[in-house]
This record gives C-alpha cells, sequence and structure tokens, in this order.
C-alpha cells in the first residue's frame, strides 16, 4: 500500500509548535485513509521520534502503555505546549481591532483565543 505525503520527526531541540506538528499528522492520518484507533496510535508512535517516544515513555511511566491516540495527543501537547489559562486570558482581553483587518478575522482570532481560555461554551 502507498501513502499519500509523508512525516518527519518531532524536533525536540528545535520544534515546531507542538499543534502544528499534531495537525500535520492529522492530515497525514485523513490523506491515507487511516480511521482505525490502533492504527492512527501506531502511526504516531512509527514517526514521532526517538525523542519523543522517550519523553512519551518518561511521562506516561506511571500510566497505562495502551493510551489511545486522543490521550497521547494530549500528553505530548500539555508537556510541549503547556497553556497557562491566566496568560491566554490576558491575551484575550488585551486584543483589539487593528485597522488592517476585517470584522470578519478579528472575531475569528477572537473565537481562536478564546478556545484557548476555556470560554469555548459561551461562542455558541
Amino acid at each position: 500500500m502507498s501513502t499519500t505525503g509523508s512525516i518527519g520527526e518531532f524536533d525536540v531541540p528545535n520544534p515546531i509548535p507542538w499543534d502544528n506538528y499534531a495537525e500535520q499528522l492529522k492530515f497525514f492520518l485523513d490523506a491515507n485513509e487511516i480511521t482505525n484507533a490502533e492504527k492512527k496510535r501506531a502511526v504516531l508512535l512509527a514517526v514521532c521520534g526517538i525523542k519523543t517516544l522517550g519523553i512519551l515513555r518518561s511521562l506516561l511511566a506511571t500510566e497505562s502503555p495502551t493510551k489511545s491516540y486522543e490521550d497521547l495527543i494530549k500528553v505530548l501537547k500539555e508537556h510541549f505546549a503547556p497553556t497557562s489559562e491566566i496568560y491566554r486570558r490576558f491575551q484575550f482581553h488585551k486584543r483589539f481591532h487593528h485597522n488592517y483587518e476585517t470584522v470578519s478575522s478579528y472575531v475569528t482570532e477572537l473565537r481562536r483565543l478564546a478556545e484557548e481560555c476555556n470560554f469555548v461554551a459561551t461562542l455558541t
């Protein structure tokens, strides 16, 4: 079976934002029609790289080694991109509309910031 595209290892010493890597991995899985949960988990563990795998093992040392793909992504996100809700809310409240941006793009950015603040329930 041939694959569409490729995904490199997560470069721990010089990382791109973890969310970008996770999104690229999701696109790779979608492009290759990998929907089976066990297979998604296997692909993540196979492509993330030996350093990332070592970090993941350390983070899960006391937990079940059979965590789901979604759980592994969450653990790695919490490690590589920890969020401070207080800081995110500060960024949200500090954000103002720039002269060069449309109202639509401003609202989109506010929604994105609100998601990081756990304001999601009020976005409907």
